[in-house]
């Protein structure tokens, strides 16, 4: 493990030079594919510090859900290994029309928006930003 700085400040500092300095100093192709460099920089250095975090939360969510205990695992992959597991089993029960209704209507739409909203978190956290404006004016 190293010091300081860490990978996430690292990838930061990259994506901050790739955005101020070459997409300020480009045109066209070259400054889109800067931006899609740091947009990446920005995403990887968001996977490091959140995904084992919102995979357990995942993990959990689904074990819930499906009423079954949360699996003893220890490393991503096998966290990841054991979401994608009852992932399967909650499609099979929406591909069954199982959560067509409640009971596992409301939990499984409140279970799979907290997933999909911390994918997003990590895969660009500005979507969850319009989506909540777009809420906010819905109720006014």
């Amino acid at each position: 493990m190293q010091d300081r700085p860490s990978a996430i400040e690292l990838l930061e500092a990259a994506a901050d030079f790739v955005e101020g300095e070459i997409v300020t100093a480009t045109q066209g192709r070259v400054q889109f594919q800067s931006r899609v460099v740091a947009n990446v920089m920005r995403i990887v250095a968001r996977e490091i510090r959140d995904e084992d975090r919102f995979a357990r939360a995942e993990l959990r969510a689904l074990a819930a859900l499906l009423g079954r205990e949360v699996p003893h695992v220890h490393g991503l992959d096998d966290v990841r290994g054991a979401a994608a597991k009852l992932n399967e089993e909650l499609s099979a029960k929406i591909r069954a029309g199982e959560a067509d209704n409640d009971p596992l209507r409301g939990p499984a739409l409140g279970a799979v928006r907290e997933i999909v909203e911390n994918k997003l978190r990590i895969a660009n956290p500005r979507y969850l930003e319009a989506d909540l404006a777009i809420r906010s004016e819905r109720r006014e």
